[in-house]
């Protein structure tokens, strides 16, 4: 029984993975730049709980219809960006408060996040499946 839920987890983690992949990649086909400049930071949960905080670096830009966007880096650091940096930002069009991130993050996400859960997913679905 244990090996059948530790297929369905692996499972669960490799298609996460898909997942992140398919949305970064649906974001680089559509995806425009923008220069924008970091104008704070957010206080987040870090790795380690509650009792551990990182920042993530909020980030403005304007679109080219003249439509400023103010949105959060999903990658956390302490201290975190420092205000008045610029930053380059990617965003969908459509939806640019919703997709809009650092151009470094995307990319890490893209080529690294989304292939090693993928990775990680397979190769628990491959130790539980042979130890059925």
């Amino acid at each position: 029984m244990g090996n059948l839920i530790g297929v369905l987890l692996g499972a669960a983690v490799f298609c996460g993975g898909v997942y992140e992949m398919v949305k970064r990649l649906r974001l680089q086909r559509r995806m425009l730049r923008a220069t924008g400049v970091f104008v704070g930071r957010d206080e987040v949960m870090g790795p380690g709980g509650p009792s551990t905080t990182s920042r993530v670096g909020r980030f403005r830009f304007t679109t080219p219809q003249g439509r400023q966007v103010e949105a959060a880096s999903s990658l956390y650091s302490f201290p975190g960006p420092k205000p008045g940096r610029p930053v380059t930002v990617v965003y969908d069009p459509a939806g640019p408060e919703e997709t809009a991130e650092r151009l470094g993050v995307h990319y890490l996400q893209l080529l690294a996040v989304g292939p090693l859960l993928m990775a990680v997913g397979a190769a628990v679905v491959a130790v539980n499946a042979a130890a059925l």
